[in-house]
């Protein structure tokens, strides 16, 4: 019984502390900026991999996932819904939510168009319609989106292989649900 309970514990300090203070969100990703200053992250998957490039315009979104991606929680994710006709949603899921959101970002000049990357948020309780910390989405469609401006934060793009994200938004879905969903990883690819 010794044993069991030191590795549970064992598991459990190992676990990357990925939660931050729900009250100092901004303070805290501000002051990790300085070590996560990678803007440039490949995704692998089943059908291909496809490169992603964070906008600096959106920092606290773009400090807090490449945070997450050189921490590892991006790692066997899944790109988990099929947005009709608007693009693909991945990441982590309602049920594995972090404890904290974070702040919105929304600039004129970043909008929901093919190839871009934007966090997904939750409705309720979120009346200043702060980000997930995990769950994005990449848009497919430019039209079928634009309603989505100013409603979910723009933070980057698919810089290489918008072809592969098409792949994945063409797999078999039923009610937005893929049949059999495609897992992904995240990994950094340059420093700057």
């Amino acid at each position: 019984m010794r044993y069991l309970i030191l590795f549970t514990f064992l598991i459990f300090a190992c676990k990357p502390k990925w939660r931050i203070d729900p009250a100092k969100v901004k303070e805290e990703l501000q002051a990790q900026a300085a070590q996560n200053t990678e803007r440039k992250i490949k995704v692998e998957t089943r059908l291909g991999d496809f490169e992603l490039e964070l906008d600096n315009r959106t920092p606290l979104h773009s400090v807090n996932f490449i945070r997450l991606v050189k921490m590892g929680y991006f790692k066997d994710r899944y790109f988990y819904r099929n947005v009709y006709e608007i693009g693909i949603q991945g990441g982590g899921e309602y049920f594995d939510r972090l404890n904290y959101l974070v702040p919105a970002e929304y600039l004129d000049e970043l909008r929901p168009v093919r190839g871009t990357i934007a966090m997904a948020r939750y409705d309720e309780g979120n009346p200043l319609q702060s980000s997930s910390p995990t769950e994005f989405f990449i848009v497919t469609d430019t039209e079928q989106a634009s309603r989505f401006y100013r409603k979910y934060v723009v933070f980057g793009k698919v810089s290489k292989g918008m072809a592969v994200v098409d792949s994945i938004k063409k797999e078999r879905s039923f009610d937005e649900k893929p049949v059999i969903p495609v897992k992904f990883s995240m990994s950094v690819l340059d420093s700057k």
